[in-house]
């Protein structure tokens, strides 16, 4: 196959991704970042509001706020032992709790991407 029939092909995937008759897979994330709150911390916005700022700047990390007043939240505070909130996890592991400094939760984001 040569170089023009492969930018034709190219370009006519694109347009059939466009158009919908290709369905275009979600990449997986390769940070999840878990932030368990409680609706009476005063910082906990805080520090969700950092995880999303994170999660607009690097692609494939998303951002989940889990509160101790749902049951799903309940389980994974008790899953990781977790006594005071915010606590933030990143790939279903402690990395801060309480609100980090915003640059020490960046590295630490990068540092994950860098190794997934």
């Amino acid at each position: 196959m040569d170089e023009l029939e492969m930018i034709r092909r190219k370009k006519m995937l694109e347009l059939m991704k466009k158009m919908g008759m290709v369905e275009v897979k979600p990449k997986k994330p390769r940070v999840v970042i878990e932030v368990i709150t409680s609706p009476t911390c005063p910082y906990c916005p805080i520090a969700v509001q950092m995880a999303q700022e994170i999660a607009r700047r690097y692609p494939g990390v998303i951002v989940k706020e889990l509160s101790v007043a749902t049951p799903e939240g309940r389980r994974k505070a008790m899953e990781h032992n977790i006594l005071g909130t915010p606590t933030i996890l990143m790939n279903d592991r402690v990395e801060f709790i309480g609100v980090p400094p915003f640059i020490e939760f960046e590295r630490k984001v990068k540092e994950k991407l860098s190794s997934a």
